[in-house]
């Protein structure tokens, strides 16, 4: 599909599926074979973004866009005294060398719009999108106008059995010299910009999406109860997961975001700061059991949570998928139970 990235979206094929099928036959590609570079982005809506902004760069340390996407001209310049505000009112956070990883956009209703994934290069972007397409289901390519607005080289779109909007991209713009106004170093690079947990309604509807189409592989998962409940941890890079999906009832949208730093002492200092700026807390210092992350959650102000955490285990291939139970945490973590993964109402 070379030259593919910048189609104008109407024709939603890529190339002879049958071909592709049978070129991949029944063998089940892994997330290293696919190439993938974890979450490379995430998209919210919120009818005022300030709170948003106070959270992202006052406690968790992220950093204004330096470059806003889609600027105009043939050299994107440096646009400081845009404070990530581009004029349609969306603002974009940067938390390493990528140009942007967060974005909000103005809208009356709040929540998730949009995730991107990221590919190693448009080779594998192609591949997958063929893949993708061989397997049936609805994917298009990105119009330019999209793919302008994500900064990226490429981009297709397809949408997840939940209705959640998946974005697959490659190439993005990378203008660097990351810093945070709190000092943090974020964990991305090969692994992306952290974690989602994704509300889906019929679980084994998106497991066969994300395992069997986008190619995810499963680490582990529990279960709550009867009728699919519970949650399953999805990685494509050999982060833990990158996504992981909860079903507790009809629910659709993100529960929520994680970033991980490379230090405790930045997970710490973020704790200090929210506690400083009145942030409710909603679960407590502690350390997973399935991941080994230790992490503490706060209440986003647009309806989901966010947690700051560190020291994830990386995947190897000696790890064997299981169901975990006796509880999700080693220690800490107090106020993470049922109740507290209902969504939360935005402010």
């Amino acid at each position: 599909m070379a030259g593919g990235a910048s189609g104008d979206g109407n024709d939603n094929r890529f190339g002879d599926a049958a071909a592709v099928a049978a070129g991949l036959g029944n063998e089940d590609l892994g997330y290293a074979d696919l190439g993938y570079m974890g979450l490379g982005y995430v998209g919210l809506g919120a009818p005022d973004s300030s709170a948003w902004c106070e959270l992202a760069t006052g406690v968790c340390g992220l950093m204004p866009s330096r470059v806003l996407p889609g600027a105009e001209g043939p050299i994107r310049m440096l646009q400081p005294e845009a404070e990530g505000q581009a004029p349609d009112g969306s603002v974009y956070f940067k938390m390493d060398d990528l140009q942007w990883r967060v974005a909000v956009h103005p809208r009356e209703e709040s929540g998730l719009l949009y995730l991107g994934l990221e590919l190693r290069d448009e080779r594998a972007f192609d591949r997958l999108c063929k893949k993708i397409d061989a397997c049936g289901a609805d994917i298009r390519l990105g119009t330019e106008e999209e793919r302008v607005a994500r900064a990226v080289g490429c981009l297709a779109v397809v949408h997840d059995p939940a209705g959640h909007r998946v974005e697959l991209f490659a190439s993005p713009v990378r203008d660097r010299d990351f810093v945070s106004p709190h000092g943090v170093e974020f964990k991305t690079g090969a692994f992306g910009l952290g974690h989602v947990v994704l509300y889906v309604p019929e679980i084994q509807a998106a497991l066969d999406f994300y395992r069997n189409v986008l190619g995810f592989e499963r680490s582990d998962f529990m279960h709550f109860g009867p009728n699919g409940m519970g949650i399953h941890f999805l990685r494509c890079t050999a982060r833990h997961h990158s996504i992981a999906l909860l079903q507790i009832g009809d629910l659709r949208g993100l529960q929520h975001l994680m970033f991980e730093t490379t230090s405790l002492d930045d997970v710490g200092k973020s704790l200090d700061r929210a506690l400083k700026a009145g942030i409710p807390i909603t679960s407590g210092l502690g350390r997973h059991r399935n991941d080994g992350t230790v992490s503490y959650y706060m209440q986003g102000p647009i309806g989901f949570d966010v947690e700051i955490g560190w020291d994830g285990v990386m995947i190897d291939e000696h790890w064997v998928e299981n169901e975990f139970a006796g509880g999700g945490d080693d220690w800490g973590h107090h106020g993470l139970d049922a109740a507290s993964l209902a969504p939360k109402e935005s402010k």
